[in-house]
């Protein structure tokens, strides 16, 4: 099963963490930044809407591929510009890493895709520039 998802690949940053104050009690409470959230919810609607009707999520085990095509930069030299525009696949070794730019993505098909990522049992990702933003991701089911 193949999808895409249009538009810049975001990261899942780590939890954050405040102080909350409940009587006389004080206890630390976890959250997530509002865009983190709203992008994980994204994701998960555009994947919902491109499955077939009555799709039963995998509960096997499952290789997943990943591409993660992010914009050109503006600050590129010519030499790279002219790379990009002849067709060149050039790598993104910046950040964001393969991590944390994974996890919006499989968390948002947890439930929806497959019953729980733990059943991914290998995946190849890949981060390039591209004239399209977009993140294409492939699930396949293994026999075993």
């Amino acid at each position: 099963m193949k999808f895409t998802i249009l538009g810049t690949p975001q990261p899942k940053q780590s939890a954050r963490f405040r102080t909350v104050k409940a009587g006389d009690r004080t206890f630390v409470k976890s959250y997530q930044k509002k865009s983190v959230v709203e992008n994980e919810r994204n994701i998960a609607f555009d994947i919902k809407s491109k499955l077939p009707t009555g799709f039963k999520p995998y509960d096997g085990p499952l290789k997943v591929t990943m591409l993660f095509v992010f914009p050109p930069l503006t600050s590129w030299p010519k030499r790279m510009k002219n790379d990009f525009d002849t067709g060149a696949t050039i790598y993104k070794a910046t950040k964001p890493d393969l991590d944390n730019i994974s996890k919006p993505t499989l968390d948002a098909m947890q439930g929806v895709v497959f019953m729980n990522d733990s059943q991914i049992v290998e995946m190849h990702c890949t981060k390039i520039f591209g004239p399209v933003p977009m993140i294409e991701i492939e699930v396949k089911p293994l026999e075993g």
